[in-house]
């Protein structure tokens, strides 16, 4: 087994921008499924679609739509 290089400042800096990148990825996709279940639950809440029919339509069960609403639109 080959053994590992010491760290360097440079390895320590990219770990860290790698991090950096990681957290901004992870806010990103929280801010798309918030902006996403925020937009299922104006069009249930303007009666246009049942939540039985958006879980048919999203090949969700209806508890999966319940329990994203409750997490990303809690909240508003």
């Amino acid at each position: 087994m080959t053994p590992t290089r010491p760290d360097t400042d440079q390895t320590t800096a990219a770990k860290t921008r790698l991090d950096a990148a990681a957290a901004a990825r992870d806010q990103a996709i929280e801010n798309a499924q918030r902006t996403y279940w925020q937009a299922v639950k104006a069009e249930m809440e303007a009666k246009n679609l049942t939540q039985a029919a958006v879980a048919a339509h999203l090949d969700f069960s209806r508890e999966h739509v319940r329990k994203q609403l409750k997490r990303y639109t809690a909240d508003q």
